[in-house]
């Protein structure tokens, strides 16, 4: 009997150190994705998995996912830090029902950065059976309001196309979305969507970027700061760039940029409280039905120079024009 225990415990040490080992395996800073794989595989270069969603598991706080091939990877839900990144190749999500990708961090104790990068992605809501053609998907990005902690999202090089509702929804108590070289167009909502689901300031930054055939181009609501450069606004069926609030204020800054084609207002203010800005600069707000409107006395639209607001239907007014800059 005395010489069985050790030997008892000299199997459950080695049964531990296995377990662990398996662990860690599991969770690999860099995983992959390709069109052959399958999500049995632990999602290694050799044996890739097949959806972005098979290898999220397999993937350790702050790891990346990276797509090997062309193919369809399939909606994601994201709650810990990570990059997916499709560059180099037509990595894909098609997204006939719900979101293509939903942030949501479950555990902000354990992942400080509460980051999630997106690069090199096509997100598509267009349904794919009974009505084909038609939009049925919800959201291309979802910024959870259940997500714990101020996210930070970071969108480079991608498409949202065909969704029913907005192609890039914020809506997380707090964080940042910075969005770079990317088309956001085809939905019923807006290009991108940014409104605070508390107390804390939503930041947005958005850099060549399109916003096009959309319902808005760009919609900011409560507790929002955001600035826009070097992007198009339009040819959407609503407003280029709308900041309405409704409990606290928002304001976008402006610059370089083309807000054009939009069947309502280039540009529309207001809300149920002061303060809801748009600050513009060196910006060509043409062809619109109405270039500057304000939905109520709560909205200001401030040009600080250099701005051509002509060839609308019905030009409108800056609340202020030639604001110097500080």
């Amino acid at each position: 009997m005395n010489t069985f225990r050790p030997a008892l415990h000299f199997v459950a040490a080695l049964a531990l150190v296995a377990f662990c080992t398996s662990l860690t395996q599991a969770q690999a800073l860099r995983t992959w994705v390709s069109g052959t794989g399958d999500d049995a595989n632990p999602c290694s270069r050799t044996a890739p998995c097949k959806t972005f969603a098979g290898a999220v598991s397999k993937t350790a706080i702050n790891g990346e996912i990276d797509a090997l091939d062309p193919a369809g990877f399939g909606s994601v839900t994201l709650t810990k830090s990570m990059t997916i990144d499709g560059t180099g190749t037509f990595a894909g999500i098609a997204a006939a029902i719900g979101n293509g990708i939903v942030v949501v961090f479950t555990d902000p104790t354990n992942d400080p950065l509460k980051t999630v990068r997106l690069r090199g992605i096509s997100i598509n809501g267009t349904n794919t059976v009974g009505g084909a053609g038609t939009q049925s998907g919800l959201r291309g990005i979802y910024v959870s309001p259940t997500s714990l902690g101020q996210p930070k999202v970071i969108v480079q090089d991608c498409i949202v196309d065909g969704f029913t509702l907005d192609g890039i929804l914020f809506n997380a108590n707090g964080g940042d979305l910075v969005v770079t070289n990317t088309i956001s167009r085809n939905n019923v909502g807006a290009g991108i969507k940014l409104d605070s689901a508390g107390g804390n300031l939503v930041h947005g930054t958005i850099e060549n970027t399109k916003l096009i055939f959309n319902g808005d181009g760009l919609r900011i609501e409560d507790n929002v700061r955001a600035g826009v450069k070097d992007s198009v606004m339009s040819s959407n069926t609503g407003n280029g760039i709308a900041a309405i609030n409704v409990s606290s204020s928002a304001v976008v800054q402006v610059m370089h940029s083309l807000i054009s084609e939009n069947r309502q207002n280039g540009l529309v203010a207001g809300g149920n409280i002061t303060f809801s800005t748009i600050q513009i600069a060196e910006s060509m707000i043409i062809h619109n039905n109405v270039g500057v409107a304000f939905s109520d006395a709560n909205g200001k639209i401030n040009s600080w120079g250099n701005n051509y607001l002509s060839i609308n239907g019905t030009n409108g007014t800056f609340t202020t024009s030639t604001v110097p800059f500080n």
